[in-house]
């Protein structure tokens, strides 16, 4: 029992250690969430579900022709806007109908019939994308070959242990592509992912400011540090991040090691500024920054900040809330991260696009330079001779 609280005691200190690497590396961290990295080529199958079979099951016997081709218009229309609210690639726009909804072209018993199907269709495909769940009425689209590969006995256990991810609609078939995964509570690489950004350096007396390319998100386990693309994630209930492949580069966020350097050069109105989580991290040489580009400038805790944005009671004059900044220095190290950069690299820098630096070495001192293997002529004699 002893050697088990030792062995579990030993997980926080390890995940705190990658925390104290990022501030010794000057890197700023924030909990962005909780999420699971899902290997989605041992995981997931590509699968598209037809609605047409829906569709097809709404009693529209009663309804005269307007009344359908009325329904058939608001289900096309419904389809397209629903995948679009919940951020869903649509692959082509609806057909387009010049019906008008006309109550004296319909009886009354046609206007119910409109108003519950299209209400019963948009009520369902909310819920699919909300759940993420295959469940009535789809559950009767569900082939037993796709059955077969999710492992599942029958149908409502497939419903358990499937989640489905909508990638793509396609309007006009009536058809959603979606990739679906087994057992995605069962994959152990789950953590925390924390949103990054290095806080970088204004070099040579504030005429260069230098910072670490890294990752902007990671998933932080107990075994690993895996850099990922949010932006190719998806959130499941509002909480909770499922992502499906790593972001791929060769950048250690715990060292730095091959993480590219850019920089910029520095004017007296330098104003940088880059996404970190919900908010921003800035780099400036002046004393005051109109931080939300409305003519209010405001006056800055430091050089490199990072700002939040809260929102206050709404404006009597113009009804829109009220933005409060929180601006929160970043910790300078009192040792520069960067080496010494080349007169001739910091000749080419732009202050509108960054450049890329590389480490080399001039006489046997580490330098900074525009150039990839950039060696003085002294230095490829040493190399060759091996002294």
């Amino acid at each position: 029992m002893r050697l088990l609280v030792v062995i579990l005691s030993l997980f926080p200190l390890a995940f705190g250690s990658v925390l104290d690497s990022f501030r010794a590396n000057g890197i700023e961290f924030e909990v962005y969430g909780e999420g699971r990295l899902i290997p989605e080529k041992q995981h997931c199958v590509p699968y598209t579900l037809d609605l047409n079979e829906f569709v097809n099951s709404f009693n529209t016997n009663n309804m005269n022709e307007y009344s359908r081709g009325l329904l058939q218009k608001r289900i096309f229309t419904s389809f397209d806007a629903i995948c679009r609210k919940f951020h869903i690639g649509v692959n082509a726009e609806s057909p387009s109908y010049n019906l008008t909804e006309d109550r004296t072209q319909m009886r009354y018993l046609d206007y119910f019939d409109y108003n519950w199907n299209s209400l019963r269709f948009e009520r369902d495909l909310k819920s699919l994308f909300l759940e993420n769940k295959i469940n009535n009425p789809f559950l009767d689209t569900v082939t037993e070959e796709t059955i077969k590969r999710a492992g599942a006995s029958d149908i409502s256990d497939f419903a358990q242990k499937t989640t489905v991810f909508p990638k793509m609609c396609n309007v006009n078939q009536m058809t959603v592509d979606t990739m679906i995964c087994f057992n995605i509570s069962d994959i152990p690489q789950s953590g925390t992912i924390y949103a990054l950004a290095h806080g970088g350096e204004f070099l040579h007396n504030e005429e260069v400011y230098a910072y670490y390319d890294i990752p902007q998100f990671v998933l932080i386990t107990q075994q690993a540090v895996i850099p990922i693309e949010l932006e190719k994630c998806k959130v499941l209930f509002g909480t909770y991040i499922y992502c499906f492949e790593e972001f791929d580069t060769q950048c250690d966020v715990r060292t730095l090691s091959d993480c590219p350097i850019l920089a910029y050069k520095t004017d007296d109105d330098f104003v940088f500024r880059r996404n970190f989580g919900i908010g921003y991290i800035y780099a400036t040489t002046e004393s005051e920054v109109d931080l939300y580009h409305n003519g209010t400038r405001q006056v800055v805790p430091s050089r490199v900040f990072i700002l939040r944005t809260s929102y206050g009671t709404p404006d009597l004059e113009n009804g829109q809330p009220v933005m409060l900044p929180e601006m929160t220095p970043h910790q300078e190290s009192e040792t520069s991260q960067f080496a010494a950069l080349l007169p001739e690299s910091q000749k080419i820098l732009k202050s509108d696009t960054p450049t890329r630096l590389f480490q080399t070495q001039r006489r046997g001192v580490n330098a900074l330079s525009h150039k990839h293997n950039d060696h003085g002529a002294w230095d490829n004699i040493r190399d060759f001779f091996g002294f």
